[in-house]
């Protein structure tokens, strides 16, 4: 899936170290995993067709206690 690439940068802070980002980009979740990051992905194949939505477009602020 080639619009997978352009998502690259879309990726989401779940925590300290933690992130949630799509498959399908290998070189940022090698940099993130290389940064210390543990790195969760999904497959956008419908819920983010055509890069319509990522994770950080498709969530709503949350408080962290």
């Amino acid at each position: 899936m080639s619009f997978l690439k352009t998502m690259g940068t879309n990726v989401l802070a779940l925590a300290p170290r933690q992130c949630l980002m799509l498959q399908g980009n290998p070189e940022t979740q090698r940099a993130l995993t290389a940064a210390g990051a543990t790195v969760q992905t999904y497959r956008g194949n419908e819920l983010s067709l055509k890069a319509e939505g990522g994770p950080t477009c498709l969530t709503r602020p949350i408080l962290r206690a």
